[in-house]
């Protein structure tokens, strides 16, 4: 099994025109995850094994150096190797690949939006794993509604005073670093919370249908203080960054639902020549057939759309819609695509194959990062705009 394929590398060189160092890299990548991460997903899933040291040896692999640039400790690479970065991660591991591109929407939302001193003190320390970092935007009573939300940052003598709770946010109790919504007088604003803080506390592991490797859980806020200099940017400007940060965010996890459906894809593949029925391979019967050229069509055109945004990303165009097109397809596509690949395993799919588990890790990415009915109506917001 290689997790690199032709196909990524036709479409690295199609892109690049250093295709072939990009191509070795991720083929590095891809590797170590076939060897470390892919033999303990299953154990991962049912609780058996912890993902903490796996993670961070694949950070130390250079996974979210990928796309920054050297200074910051980055290696400088376009933002569509990282996508495809993705894909080979939720291939290997869903619940491992959402748990680093979470650590990589904070580190991303400091490099951005962060001061200079801010980026030299977090930015490389976690691309490179020394710290682990969680994005804390959704709330108990505000998820797609994010201007509504309820948490409070109030300016003190000293800084700020946080007082509030985030819900379903990954990597939560793990990590070090927290980059936090709150509104302030002048509306939404983003900050840095490190944690131990006396000021913070975390809800028990949340028991989830997929993605079981990652950890989920509330964050709470009760009278967390934090220095003037925690204050990301500018106040009144968060909920700007966050829309910033989910578009590059989308395109990342639409990416990583193509490589859940290719390896459910691959599973249904292999068992198809193998299960016979009626005295030939269920791959020989026509409609197995039409499954397999639906899943590998939908996978094919789930990566193509997951790379014209993430070019789109690096030509500094307004790329919300095409981010947004990517990540309903990509994660709708895994969906139908796990589901067929269920059904050809047939009741063993339901029961004691593992195929199920892509299923599972695929539905939740319909709904986080911005539901598939949001994601419509931006879409077409801003497909009305542009024909204005």
């Amino acid at each position: 099994m290689v997790l690199l394929t032709s196909e990524h590398r036709l479409l690295l060189k199609s892109n690049y025109a250093q295709h072939e160092v990009y191509a070795e890299l991720l083929g590095a990548l891809g590797a170590f995850m076939e060897e470390k991460v892919l033999p303990l997903s299953q154990k991962f899933d049912d609780g058996s094994a912890k993902m903490d040291s796996t993670r961070a040896r694949l950070l130390e692999q250079g996974f979210c150096q990928i796309g920054y640039p050297k200074e910051y400790g980055g290696l400088g690479l376009p933002f569509g190797v990282y996508v495809l970065a993705a894909e080979l991660a939720g291939y290997a591991d869903a619940g491992m690949a959402l748990s680093v591109a979470i650590h990589n929407t904070a580190a991303e939302g400091i490099f951005q939006f962060g001061s200079e001193d801010q980026k030299r003190k977090y930015v490389s320390d976690i691309i490179s794993g020394k710290k682990v970092a969680s994005f804390s935007l959704t709330e108990p009573t505000s998820g797609s509604d994010a201007k509504t939300m309820a948490t409070k940052a109030k300016k003190t003598p000293r800084g700020y005073m946080i007082n509030g709770s985030k819900a379903f946010i990954t990597n939560a109790g793990e990590a070090d670093v927290y980059f936090v919504f709150a509104a302030t007088e002048k509306g939404p604003s983003s900050f840095i919370v490190e944690s131990p803080n006396p000021g913070m506390s975390f809800g028990e592991d949340l028991p989830k249908l997929g993605m079981r490797g990652s950890r989920t859980s509330e964050v709470r806020f009760v009278d967390c203080e934090v220095p003037a200099d925690a204050l990301v940017g500018e106040e009144g400007q968060g909920f700007e960054y966050a829309k910033r940060m989910l578009s590059g965010s989308r395109i990342v996890m639409g990416s990583l639902c193509v490589g859940v459906a290719r390896a459910a894809y691959d599973k249904a593949l292999s068992y198809s020549k193998q299960r016979r029925a009626f005295g030939s391979p269920i791959s020989d019967f026509q409609l197995t057939k039409e499954k397999i050229a639906d899943m590998k069509t939908g996978i094919t055109a789930g990566r193509l759309l997951c790379m014209h945004a993430a070019r789109a990303r690096e030509g500094s165009v307004e790329y919300s819609s095409e981010a947004a097109q990517a990540k309903v397809f990509a994660t709708e596509m895994a969906v139908r695509v796990c589901d067929m690949a269920i059904q050809v395993f047939g009741g063993h799919g339901y029961t004691t194959e593992d195929v199920h588990r892509h299923w599972r890790d695929a539905r939740l990415l319909t709904i986080g990062e911005g539901t598939s009915e949001v994601l419509r109506l931006l879409i077409a917001s801003r497909e009305l705009a542009r024909s204005a």
